[in-house]
């Protein structure tokens, strides 16, 4: 098995990637039928070879045995926008088939070691865990132990993104991980709900630390546009910016307006409940931005609002200022090439992404400890190669 490898499905842009390779990682192969993203992935990665295929209709190529697989797959059935049909949804239900393709692995001879897939909250809860549910035993069922855990954004990034993790590790439980459930930070409410009806299954839960305390600012991820850039909404705009303004919130960004301060906040206008149709704008005063969609994704476009000298100005998000709400195109980060597309296609591929740093996080405590467990064992002891999550040796 070649150390670190791994093949990326559903791949988009890259942003796994992004978030695997400081650590050594290398992909052998990713897929993603948006050739739009592809040229992204490409010019961030064009050394990895590229399927565009469905993945229903993927036919893998012969590879060495990977390490690891993972899987952002799509989570439009999982949220509002897509009516909340559930996994087995025409879009979501993809999942079955990324997991056909693991278990024609298996059949080869060449089983990932480590499984990492992504996807929203709706995954925990829609009809009553069912999906979840039947996601877990899959993954049981193909010789994995499963962990899950969410992990919000905003403990990276000023990003409101939480995110639902499962992780497979082939074979029996590692020493390092336990069979328990803990109440802790990362497991709670409904991911504990799927753990207690899935007690059978064999869990390996691995011991995370404490989320880390955000140091990213959503000032440091505003580009700043001057007053006349054509980007900020005109008079006419602004005058029904405030006409749709959330009537609460109104005398507090007057307050903020008048105090002379540079603040920089998000906005995103949503349909009012009893009044679908007649649509409001919502402000965020906490600092984070909202979580990054795609245009049309279950709410429209977000927006940036300044205040500064007095003067309440608004527009839509950039892609740049989507990208660094995900963690790349930062100052002092590992470069990342914004794909050359139109501003709206930039936003369709950071709003289908992963954050990179909450992938970090992950990954590091949990897949990463293991393989680093393994490596530190097989220097003392003589030992050859892993197999199925355990240490294989010569002996002494």
């Amino acid at each position: 098995m070649s150390s670190r490898t791994f093949i990326e499905f559903f791949a988009g842009i890259g942003l796994i990637h992004q978030a695997l390779h400081p650590a050594g990682w290398r992909a052998v192969l990713a897929n993603d039928n948006n050739p739009k993203k592809q040229a992204c992935y490409a010019a961030n990665f064009p050394k990895v070879p590229f399927r565009s295929d469905d993945v229903r209709a993927l036919e893998l190529p012969l590879l060495p045995q990977v390490q690891l697989v993972t899987a952002s797959f799509p989570c439009i059935d999982l949220s509002q926008a897509g009516g909340r049909v559930g996994i087995n949804g025409q879009k979501s239900g993809v999942v079955w088939a990324f997991l056909e393709q693991v278990a024609e692995l298996h059949r080869r001879g060449t089983p990932p070691e480590f499984m990492l897939i992504e996807n929203v909250p709706g995954l925990l809860s829609l009809h009553e865990g069912r999906s979840i549910d039947a996601l877990l035993r899959r993954i049981a069922e193909l010789g994995y132990c499963v962990d899950l855990i969410q992990v919000d954004a905003r403990h990276f990034v000023p990003q409101s993104r939480n995110r639902v993790f499962v992780i497979g590790v082939l074979g029996e439980r590692p020493r390092i991980c336990s069979a328990e459930w803990s109440d802790d930070h990362i497991r709670r409410y409904k991911a504990r709900e799927a753990y207690e009806r899935n007690r059978h299954l064999p869990w390996a839960c691995f011991d995370f630390p404490e989320l880390p305390t955000r140091k990213l600012r959503l000032s440091d991820i505003v580009e700043r546009l001057p007053p006349t850039d054509k980007r900020w909404w005109d008079a006419s705009r602004m005058e029904e910016f405030w006409a749709k303004l959330e009537h609460h919130h109104r005398p507090q960004l007057e307050e903020i307006a008048a105090s002379g301060k540079t603040v920089y906040m998000t906005a995103v206008r949503r349909g009012r409940r009893r009044r679908l149709r007649e649509q409001i704008i919502n402000l965020r005063f906490d600092g984070l931005a909202s979580c990054v969609r795609t245009p049309g994704g279950g709410s429209s476009t977000q927006l940036i609002v300044e205040v500064k000298g007095g003067v309440v100005r608004a527009r839509r998000i950039l892609g740049v200022e989507a990208a660094r709400l995900q963690g790349v195109c930062l100052p002092g980060e590992p470069g990342f090439v914004l794909p050359d597309v139109s501003e709206t296609d930039q936003l369709h591929g950071f709003g289908d992404a992963v954050c990179v740093p909450a992938v970090r996080w992950v990954m590091e405590h949990s897949i990463e400890r293991l393989i680093a467990g393994h490596q530190t064992a097989a220097r003392g002891s003589g030992v050859i190669h892993l197999e199925s999550g355990h240490v294989v040796g010569t002996g002494t």
